[in-house]
């Protein structure tokens, strides 16, 4: 079976699906990759909070 040649408009819709898919793609792998460095900053960021006095008191 054969498919009929896509006509103009079809083409250039189809090119704009593509290119809004590969666009909403890569701006879902920023947002993952932003969750992923928040997550990797939670325990630091709570660690220096909890114990940062107490730390730099014993070093001063």
């Amino acid at each position: 079976m054969t498919t009929a040649p896509l006509s103009a408009p079809h083409r250039l819709r189809s090119a704009a699906d593509r290119a809004s898919a590969v666009v909403g793609a890569i701006a879902g792998n920023i947002v993952i990759l932003g969750v992923v460095v928040l997550a990797a900053l939670v325990v630091p960021v709570a660690a220096a909070l909890t114990f940062g006095s107490a730390l730099l008191s014993r070093l001063g």
